[in-house]
């Protein structure tokens, strides 16, 4: 009995011996390369690949070496084949370049990106005569004035977002987006902070591309007195009609501009029903209709034309919209009654104009008149 069992366990160590295909081994990839790359750490002052292994993943910047593949022009996305090296737990190590399946050439009007560089890397270098050089491979000119820029940041060892477009091959820069010591870098151009809102006690249209309405808002820590309009929601927050807020939010800033805003807590609320605001409507598809039994809606939301004889004025700028230009308006209102359903008047028609004038001839002559252009 016990020379069967040698035999068997003999001849199961022998078959683990032999090389019957390891789930390791090399195997041939699909893979995708963005349009554009990215220094390839935080340190490093090379660039890396962007790329994503399924079409339902975002590009994400690799650092696995990749070989043979020299074809990628700044502009265009490519589809590809490659062999994948991998390690004892089956992680990818290495790129071998096989077969270009596709190529798809990124319109340069929709392509702005934006990239981050450490200068202390010195991955970015002045390469004289108002141009400056990425990751020694791609060079881009400046203007005066940004040119001054990227110097004061190298000087200063800062950290500098720069917004780009890319086409065949050619890098154009836009903006300097932000620049700050990496100390202020998470507040001042990419991080989630805490942030202290006020939130208006009415609502104006978002300035996107459907007709829609946007909260009214400030920073508590903001030296303007200006308002502005927040073209999205806050996650968690309800708002009234007629009730102005302070509340605590968390923010995340990307390229020194707002991308969401979450809601932590109310601070207080005031009543401001019965104080009059302006705000703008517009025509289009899904906007601004005629009235109907004394009211006009927006956005989901009525108000009360008929109790100050304003729904013929809006009614006859509504008509002189056309299918191809929309006609914008300011309308001054006043919340009667707050609440789930607040009565919303409008006491006045200040200007009607069509898309391409509002700004010369509404906005500029009208005070706490709040747009995103």
């Amino acid at each position: 009995m016990n020379k069967i069992f040698i035999l068997l366990t003999c001849l199961c160590l022998s078959a683990c011996d032999l090389d019957l295909g390891s789930s390791y081994d090399p195997t041939t990839r699909t893979m995708y390369i963005d349009y554009y790359q990215e220094a390839c750490s935080e340190t490093s002052n090379l660039l890396c690949l962007r790329i994503r292994l399924d079409t339902d993943d975002a590009f994400e910047v690799s650092e696995v070496p990749m070989s043979g593949f020299e074809n990628l022009k700044w502009g265009s996305r490519y589809k590809v084949q490659v062999e994948a090296e991998r390690d004892s737990d089956g992680d990818d190590t290495h790129y071998s370049f096989e077969s270009i399946d596709s190529t798809d050439v990124i319109d340069a009007s929709s392509n702005e990106f934006v990239l981050t560089f450490n200068m202390a890397s010195e991955i970015l270098l002045d390469n004289q005569n108002n141009s400056w050089i990425v990751g020694t491979e791609k060079i881009f000119s400046c203007s005066d004035a940004d040119c001054t820029l990227l110097s004061n940041s190298y000087r200063d060892n800062d950290k500098i977002q720069l917004s780009f477009t890319a086409e065949n091959d050619e890098l154009t820069l836009l903006a300097v987006k932000c620049q700050s010591s990496d100390t202020d870098f998470s507040s001042k151009c990419e991080g989630v902070n805490d942030a202290v809102f006020d939130i208006a006690h009415y609502r104006s249209d978002c300035g996107l591309s459907e007709p829609r309405l946007c909260f009214v808002y400030k920073e508590k820590n903001d030296a303007s007195t200006e308002w502005n309009i927040l073209p999205f929601g806050i996650a968690g927050f309800t708002a009234q009609w007629g009730k102005e807020y302070r509340i605590d939010v968390k923010v995340t800033i990307k390229a020194k501009a707002l991308k969401s805003v979450e809601f932590v807590k109310e601070r207080e609320s005031a009543d401001r029903t019965n104080e009059s605001f302006n705000m703008i409507m517009r025509t289009g598809a899904s906007g601004l209709e005629e009235s109907n039994n004394d009211v006009i809606s927006y956005d989901g939301i009525e108000f009360n034309c008929s109790r100050y004889n304003k729904c013929s004025d809006i009614d006859d700028a509504v008509e002189q919209a056309s299918s191809s230009q929309e006609r914008f308006l300011i309308l001054q209102a006043f919340v009667e009654t707050s609440g789930e359903v607040p009565v919303i008047l409008i006491k006045d028609l200040l200007c009607d104009e069509a898309s391409d004038k509002f700004k010369a001839e509404c906005v500029s002559k009208h005070d706490d008149v709040y747009w995103n252009e």
